[in-house]
């Protein structure tokens, strides 16, 4: 595994001196943003609060099928300002930020633990350029679902933005996705949690009806207050997932379950 090797002070010496080699053009910006500089990824990670995530650590997979979970093929500690940087070859990464708890570097999400998947993965590491990514963690309360079938990009799902009765948006909810109206199992697959503006996407590996459950924790059956929807009724239920296609579903209202 792969760690922090470039002090944060010359990082920025090289960054503010180095220009890109001739005839380069950063890639486009819709899909990150880029500065002339060392190959890799760097960036800055902040709490909730916008406080520097001491002790956390960005992770770089080369592939999200297991769902950023497990050893990763890099890591990078976070610095007590906030920032990172990722020595990296050329190539498209999948990236996580983490702060345990325990302040142990491997091991399961619990609740306590603060994470959070980058937006745009996968982001791409050009020759003369240091990709920029920053995040912003979010507090894990309850057990993650978060197994293989967990999805951090793709070209099929569903996308919407998840708000409460207030019609304000809810950090922390999470989108399940099951073949079947048999919600008391585990689902097969699960967006990654809403940040603070509610948005979120559910990549899906085919097409096909999923029928969708959105809640804020994780295990076992609903309890009395939790904010909770199933989408819509009857076939309305289970939405179809057209191949190449993030089809948004707008906004999806949960409530306290059982009121």
């Amino acid at each position: 595994m792969a760690r922090l090797k470039i002090p944060w002070l010359l990082l920025l010496l090289v960054l503010n001196a180095c220009a890109g080699p001739a005839g380069v053009t950063p890639p486009a910006p819709e899909s990150a943003s880029w500065v002339a500089g060392p190959l890799g990824i760097a960036g800055t990670v902040v709490d909730g609060q916008g406080e520097p995530a001491r002790g956390a650590v960005v992770y770089a997979y080369r592939s999200a099928r297991a769902g950023l979970r497990g050893p990763a093929d890099f890591a990078a500690p976070v610095d007590e300002q906030g920032r990172y940087f990722l020595d990296l070859v050329e190539g498209r990464y999948h990236l996580v930020a983490r702060r345990r708890a325990s302040g142990e570097d491997a091991g399961p999400p619990r609740p306590g633990d603060a994470w959070a998947p980058h937006p745009r993965n996968p982001l791409e590491v050009r020759p003369g350029f240091t990709t920029q990514a920053d995040f912003r963690l979010l507090a894990i309360t309850q057990p993650m679902i978060m197994k293989q079938g967990t999805l951090t990009s793709g070209d099929t799902g569903f996308s919407g933005v998840v708000r409460d009765a207030q019609g304000r948006p809810v950090s922390g909810a999470l989108v399940l996705a099951y073949r079947d109206r048999n919600f008391q199992r585990m689902p097969d697959h699960t967006a990654p949690a809403t940040g603070e503006d509610g948005f979120f996407t559910l990549y899906l590996p085919e097409a096909g009806s999923y029928c969708l459950v959105v809640r804020t924790r994780t295990r076992g059956q609903p309890t009395a207050g939790e904010l909770h929807a199933v989408l819509g009724e009857g076939a309305q239920a289970c939405p179809e997932a057209r191949r190449g296609e993030i089809r948004d579903l707008g906004p999806i209202v949960v409530r306290p379950y059982g009121r």
